[in-house]
């Protein structure tokens, strides 16, 4: 198994996220009881373990290197998108929304959640979002206002609102082995290889 074309490492069902200079790479990933860490070639990575199904871990360096490493508007509009829809089904249903209800301005709304993401993390924002259809408040100042008012209640600054039309709401190669219970708090380290690239996997899992 190798770094993928997405930048993330499978583990459990859980993605965990990688330097985008890494992807394609093989390399070993070490399992600790509440964290774990990932080494590929040059490039590492430490996260928070995962449980829950569906849950991942993608760092907001990581995903800000991606951003700034593809070229053009159209191609970083793209993924900012693509980071956002990456949250599940709530952020899929809002964003359907959010295009259908401004077809001329739905842009600078997915910047400023792609902004509001990095700043707030993955789990807000799907509070925000399912908070969000639920209220039919849509556009990207109603899911600031969620994220960052300091109470309950405060009143929203709505005086730059983009214009907004009425919308009917939408529904909504390889193996990883791991052991658990490493001694003393150590790590149980699980290697992934690709049948073309075996040596280069030892080199970096430090076996001869």
């Amino acid at each position: 198994m190798s770094v993928g074309p997405t930048g993330v490492v499978i583990h459990d069902t859980h993605p965990y996220s990688m330097p985008p200079d890494a992807i394609g790479l093989p390399g070993t990933l070490y399992l600790y009881r509440d964290r774990v860490r990932i080494v590929a070639g040059r490039f590492g990575a430490e996260h928070l373990r995962q449980w829950r199904p569906g849950d991942s871990s993608i760092l907001p360096e990581h995903r800000a290197e991606r951003v700034a490493a593809v070229s053009g508007k159209r191609a970083r509009r793209y993924l900012q998108r693509q980071h956002l829809l990456d949250l599940g089904p709530a952020a899929l249903a809002y964003l359907t929304e959010l295009t259908h209800r401004r077809p001329k301005t739905w842009v600078p709304d997915v910047e400023r959640l792609h902004t509001l993401l990095q700043t707030h993390g993955d789990a807000a924002l799907r509070v925000a979002f399912t908070r969000g259809l639920d209220e039919q408040a849509i556009g990207a100042e109603y899911i600031a206002h969620y994220l960052e008012a300091s109470a309950p209640g405060l009143p929203l600054d709505l005086t730059d609102r983009p214009p907004t039309i009425a919308a009917t709401r939408l529904p909504r190669a390889g193996r990883v082995q791991v052991a658990e219970g490493a001694r003393r708090g150590g790590a149980q380290r699980s290697t992934w290889t690709r049948p073309s690239t075996a040596a280069s996997s030892r080199r970096v899992g430090g076996r001869s």
